[in-house]
């Protein structure tokens, strides 16, 4: 197994601008962080309560930002990186929906430029400044489509893509301009899926894959047009990781015992090459590294485990199934894991076997949501919406 230099300060920055970070594979570039906590404790340099909600944080411009639900609205909140002092909020009715789970908005806002935009449960659509959060337009998208919701409501995160927004609604998705909210293209109105809509590396025409709930989808960002679709059937049709590309191939996971499988993209259609029930991604999509995945593999609510598959062959690495897993990102090497019980726990990313160099409890309180690492601190956050910044520069 391989040593990293953990005792280093952090020296070039990164916006963590939008959900799973800005190449959207979970991964941090920055390398040169400390996580050599004296006396096992790491510096929590703040907290604040963001309203209970699974929504994570994306960071930009020296500014945190993230949702939660308080006093009937969800809630969003602009925080200074630094001390965690509430540079504003927007608030708009809502109701905290708990089925089957706490409630509360479960997407995660996107940057773009000046502007932040936020996805609610029930299809609520804002484009707010990110100086003051004041709003530049809002809408339910939802229903100006005219697609119903999925069960659980609406958790993927919009994608910027040149003028539009690329949203998860409908059947294939819905596409509207980022600068009027007005609305390019929807599609047939069928349950989607909980995941985020990805691009497909280096297509053309170019296009992204959007989780319906009965399959993972090909379409020309474009005209809205379905180009393949990929049948993925699961139990209350959630289908919520995001699919993985790397190198020509995609990888799709789900939960609720559906499992994993790689396919070539190089044909017209998909085809695959091998599929597993090894991985089961019922709420994280996994990270690919140095070709493996890291992922948390089972049901949350009964005990899943943290997995380590092989990308080429499906073949599992190593496996732990006594960490509680709630949430998993990736920077400099290292995998950086929030347990749900909230200890934050850190191991170099091998596919030689789960060694962590440290682990602190960061939270109190039930942790699902993914840590992320920007500017040298790592934000962590629990369903009941305590929000910690863990610095680690020094």
């Amino acid at each position: 197994m391989f040593a990293l230099p953990i005792g280093v300060s952090c020296s070039v920055a990164e916006d963590w601008y939008r959900w799973r970070g800005p190449n959207g594979d979970g991964i941090s570039t920055e390398t040169e962080w400390n996580c050599d906590w004296k006396n096992g404790q790491p510096t929590i340099a703040w907290s604040h309560s963001v309203g209970t909600g699974f929504s994570s944080v994306v960071v930009k411009d020296g500014r945190v930002f993230t949702l939660g639900h308080v006093d009937d609205q969800d809630v969003v909140y602009c925080l200074n990186v630094a001390d965690g002092e509430v540079r504003w909020t927007f608030g708009y009715p809502a109701e905290l929906d708990a089925r089957d789970f706490e409630g509360g908005p479960i997407s995660t806002p996107t940057v773009d430029g000046d502007r932040v935009y936020v996805m609610g449960r029930a299809g609520e659509l804002f484009c707010l400044q990110t100086s003051d959060g004041t709003k530049v337009w809002g809408k339910n998208v939802a229903e100006e489509a005219d697609v119903r919701l999925p069960g659980w409501g609406c958790s993927a995160a919009p994608l910027v893509i040149g003028d539009k927004l690329l949203l998860n609604l409908g059947e294939s998705g819905v596409a509207v301009d980022k600068h009027s909210g007005e609305l390019s293209w929807s599609s047939d109105d069928r349950e989607c899926g909980y995941a985020s809509p990805v691009l497909i590396p280096d297509s053309d025409p170019t296009a992204a894959v959007i989780a319906s709930g009965r399959a993972y989808i090909g379409v020309d960002i474009q005209s809205g047009k379905q180009l393949w679709a990929e049948r993925w059937l699961t139990s209350f049709n959630c289908n919520a990781a995001d699919p993985i590309f790397h190198d020509g191939k995609m990888f799709l996971c789900s939960g609720y015992n559906r499992g994993a499988a790689l396919f070539d993209l190089n044909d017209a259609t998909p085809s695959l090459i091998w599929k597993s029930k090894e991985m089961k991604n019922q709420i994280h999509s996994s990270i690919l590294y140095q070709g493996h995945l890291y992922g948390i593999d089972g049901d949350m609510e009964t005990g899943a485990r943290l997995r380590c598959m092989d990308w080429a062959t499906g073949e599992i690495r190593w496996s732990v199934d006594d960490l509680r897993p709630g949430g998993l990102a990736l920077a400099g090497g290292r995998l950086l894991l929030l347990t749900e019980p909230g200890e934050l726990m850190i191991a170099p990313a091998t596919p030689d076997g789960w060694d962590p160099i440290t682990e602190a409890k960061v939270l109190d309180g039930k942790s699902w949501t993914a840590p992320v690492l920007s500017d040298g601190r790592i934000f962590c956050r629990s369903i009941q919406g305590q929000l910690v910044c863990v610095d680690c520069r020094d």
